[in-house]
């Protein structure tokens, strides 16, 4: 069971909170549970697109990546299914992708930090979600222990990175070199830096590059 911070926060769908029976936002891991298991259960026609946002370090307290998370209606519409995720709740997040993905809904994955190679490694990279194609994949300076990996199944991939030779020694960032960042990567399909080169500034990188990026890319798939 991972260790979840963000149950302050709304991870799920309200809507689709309310289908499943819960009176109020998920608060623990057993409604959480509940709440999945009522989403493997739920008709087609209750579920749209899927957009998944994922968190790095501590970021359930912090809020970094959340943050996020009321700008992307006005980019993807009424249509889409906005989740939010820790880094550390990769077991979960593969469960939602799972769903979305047997439907053949569009799939979009922004992650930030140690949520963002989450994502690469352990959620779409996973063996159970690696046949599920993904519309767009965004991450925020990316950072982990392990190298990335090529994900063939994404249609379009954005990595916004700090190029650390040239970043403040600041604590924010000295905290991510620790967690060794990706930088660059030869596997996306664009790399860029944003104008800040703060790692902590997940909504400034996604201001940056990541909303533009968003609606190119679902112009290109005809939506």
């Amino acid at each position: 069971m991972p260790l979840v911070l963000s149950y302050r926060w709304r991870r799920d769908p309200e809507h689709l909170v309310e289908k499943a029976g819960l009176a109020s936002r998920v608060q623990s891991w057993s409604e959480e549970k509940r709440f999945l298991d009522a989403l493997d259960a739920m008709p087609a026609a209750e579920l749209g697109d899927l957009c998944l946002v994922m968190g790095g370090f501590m970021d359930g307290m912090l809020g970094r990546a959340y943050k996020i998370l009321p700008e992307l209606p006005k980019v993807l519409g009424p249509g889409f299914d906005i989740y939010y995720r820790e880094h550390d709740d990769r077991v979960s997040a593969r469960r939602i992708l799972q769903r979305y993905g047997a439907l053949g809904r569009r799939v979009i994955l922004i992650g930030h930090s140690w949520g963002g190679s989450s994502l690469v490694l352990d959620v779409a990279g996973h063996a159970t979600c690696r046949h599920i194609p993904v519309t767009a994949l965004i991450t925020l300076d990316p950072v982990a222990l392990r190298p990335p990996r090529f994900l063939p199944q994404v249609h379009r991939w954005l990595n916004i990175y700090l190029p650390y030779d040239k970043a403040r020694w600041s604590r924010e960032n000295n905290v991510a070199r620790l967690g060794r960042p990706w930088q660059f990567l030869k596997q996306a399909d664009i790399n860029t830096v944003p104008t800040q080169l703060r790692h902590s500034r997940a909504l400034d990188m996604y201001r940056d590059a990541g909303e533009a990026f968003l609606q190119l890319v679902l112009m290109d798939k005809g939506e």
